[in-house]
């Protein structure tokens, strides 16, 4: 059952202070944190929610499910963002089951109590693309399953007998809970999202699960890909610090950089650290791990000497800093990495502000845009190509209102690359395309 007491606490959401036109920004994208309460719709039991409205013949067979041989090997000319695509003849009435961990129950630990927020949020951004969603000529009905963050509970969802007729997965989060459904789907040719965990180390190769959170390998091979387009006759200067960020991108950028043999240089952050031993006059990137104020402001104040010899480049966590030199920090051509492209509105972000302020009154957060976001590409994607649209995804970069589903097939499964990079400029937040 997914029925529950409003119990939300203030959530961080995002901020970003200190520089006068980026509150504007911030405004006119809805990036705030949140100052509401809502509260859950009164379903009954199962949430359901209707929404009206390769050409390689092994390919074909791998993903066929519902169809007959003979009705997939039909194909038909199909408009996607704009492109055209003769795609195998599919349904198009279409089951999808949410498996997250609601926390539903009346009693939870205060960590799940956050986890229950941040998945209220995630459910709301669902709503909002499934109101979008009705423009397309499909018929979906949504399914939520509360899988408690339990093990045992997930496995009593997927014994369900309305299980084996779903078209797609979302679903579930934890990296245990992602492979036993990973194991389910793969069984029954069912594509399933994971919408939070990336996982990529599955027991073999997995075709039908699909990573729509970047992983830290996948961000580390974008923003390889941007370095060498970018500044591929300069060095590239890693300085660690040991904590999250640093153990999970900055161990698989230092990782994919000997992969690459990319000519690179280490160091273990100090806020001593004497930059010209490093640096030397070549232009260098340096790329700092650390997401505490102090350390930026200890690297940038060391690093303004070498100016205008060097970029610095660091987590988007930087952008929640307050008082902070802005102008010391455009001088060093400061780069922001980040999978939040909403910073910088665009008309698919406004969609989201605009129907969230009206629905629940307030601004959505980072979870409230990931919900949007890869329930529309699930609905697009399976009104464009039934059960077969892995065939049809690789490669390509299909925008949404807060990120970018760059699909890469990898020798486990399917992995979303996608990483936004930002800069400073005239007074202004860009985007780096």
């Amino acid at each position: 059952m997914i029925s529950a007491q409003n119990r939300l606490l203030p959530l961080s959401g995002n901020k970003f202070l200190g520089y006068f036109l980026v509150p504007l920004l911030l405004i006119s994208c809805g990036a705030f944190k949140k100052t509401q309460k809502t509260e859950w719709p009164k379903d009954d039991a199962v949430v359901v929610v209707n929404s009206q409205n390769s050409e390689d013949e092994t390919a074909v067979e791998v993903f066929q499910k519902n169809d007959t041989k003979e009705e997939a090997m039909i194909y038909s000319s199909v408009m996607f963002k704009g492109q055209s695509y003769r795609v195998p003849k599919h349904k198009d009435d279409f089951n999808i089951a949410v498996l997250l961990p609601f926390h539903s129950d009346k009693s939870n630990s205060r960590r799940d109590k956050r986890r229950a927020d941040i998945m209220l949020e995630y459910y709301q951004g669902i709503q909002l693309a499934l109101k979008k969603g009705k423009d397309l000529d499909s018929r979906f009905t949504v399914h939520f399953y509360d899988t408690d963050n339990d093990t045992n509970q997930l496995k009593l969802i997927l014994k369900k007998p309305e299980m084996e007729t779903m078209d797609l997965i979302l679903g579930p989060t934890d990296e245990i809970q992602v492979k036993m459904a990973a194991y389910f789907a793969r069984s029954r040719k069912t594509p399933m999202f994971s919408p939070f965990t990336a996982v990529t180390d599955l027991w073999s190769n997995n075709p039908f699960i699909i990573n729509l959170n970047p992983s830290n390998e996948m961000k580390a091979l974008a923003f390889l890909a941007y370095f060498k387009k970018n500044h591929h006759d300069e060095k590239l200067l890693i300085v660690r610090d040991g904590r999250r960020f640093d153990k999970g991108f900055g161990a698989a950028l230092v990782a994919e950089c000997v992969k690459q043999e990319i000519d690179f240089s280490k160091i273990a952050y100090n806020k001593s650290t004497a930059w010209k031993n490093h640096l030397g006059a070549e232009k260098t990137v340096v790329l700092l791990t650390s997401e505490e104020k102090l350390d930026v402001t200890y690297v940038a104040t060391g690093l303004l000497t070498s100016v205008p010899n060097v970029t610095l480049i660091g987590s988007d966590k930087w952008m929640e800093f307050s008082s902070v030199d802005f102008g010391q920090w455009q001088k060093l051509n400061v780069r922001f990495l980040s999978t939040n492209k909403a910073h910088v509105p665009n008309d698919n972000a406004h969609f989201v502000v605009n129907n969230y302020r009206l629905s629940y009154k307030d601004d959505p957060s980072w979870y409230t845009y990931m919900g949007y976001d890869q329930m529309l590409f699930a609905l697009e994607v399976l009104d464009a190509f039934g059960g077969y649209f892995p065939l049809f995804l690789e490669g390509k970069s299909i925008p949404y209102a807060n990120s970018t589903m760059v699909i890469t097939k990898t020798s486990t499964c399917f992995q979303n690359k996608f990483i936004q990079l930002y800069k400073l400029e005239d007074c202004e937040l860009k985007a780096i395309e």
